[in-house]
């Protein structure tokens, strides 16, 4: 109800402004966003298991995790600030395998939404808020990789049923108001969506920069 939702909130919502549009797609969305840390959460539990606090006094995971999840934000939003509106790729069998890849690599409207989201949610899973991080302090005491795997899981399930999931669905339906009813603006709150992103993303790095000199 606290760190989960207004630590990941402002990324998944931004997201859903600037790729997508609709109530139900907006819930969707944060669905494969916290899949995604869910994943993240339950190996993490396995290599605490596994490795003991000493995996979580060195800490490279969160270091590198922050950067990872703070270039691909940055990444995302710059696609979606500044890139034109097309109609896409049908990819029919006529696509060439270029054109095939290309709208796949696309996070925008015309391109795979819902990877981007799951891949965001993996990474943002690295980057650990204070209940995780006793979460793992406490897997890491039965020095056990099931029970770690459970308790990772277990505990971002827990994170799942939080106002996440209505913040989402109030950027999707937000989102499909603009464009049903003001279609002209739709284009300019995507990209104020997309600058969000970066701007996300740029103070995600620069936190993991200035709290580990040593990455300098």
């Amino acid at each position: 109800m606290t760190f989960c939702t207004l630590t990941c909130s402002p990324f998944i919502a931004a997201y859903v402004v600037g790729t997508d549009r609709g109530t139900r797609r907006g819930v969707w969305l944060s669905l494969l966003f916290n899949g995604g840390r869910i994943a993240t959460y339950g190996l993490l539990g396995v290599v605490v298991g596994l490795a003991g606090a000493a995996f979580l006094r060195e800490a490279a995971f969160a270091r590198w995790g922050a950067l990872a999840f703070g270039g691909l934000v940055v990444a995302i939003g710059v696609w979606i600030a500044v890139r034109r509106r097309a109609s896409g790729c049908a990819c029919g069998r006529e696509a060439s395998m270029a054109e095939r890849l290309g709208s796949r690599l696309r996070p925008g409207e015309e391109g795979n939404r819902e990877g981007y989201a799951a891949l965001m949610g993996v990474l943002i899973g690295l980057v650990p808020c204070p209940p995780l991080v006793a979460l793992l302090v406490f897997a890491a005491t039965y020095g056990s990789a099931a029970t770690g795997l459970v308790l990772g899981i277990v505990f971002g399930v827990g994170t799942l049923i939080s106002p996440m999931l209505l913040v989402a669905a109030a950027a999707g339906w937000f989102s499909d108001r603009v464009a049903t009813e003001a279609p002209l603006v739709r284009g300019g709150v995507s990209r104020v969506a997309g600058v969000v992103l970066v701007a996300l993303g740029v103070w995600t790095a620069y936190r993991a920069i200035v709290a580990w000199p040593a990455l300098l």
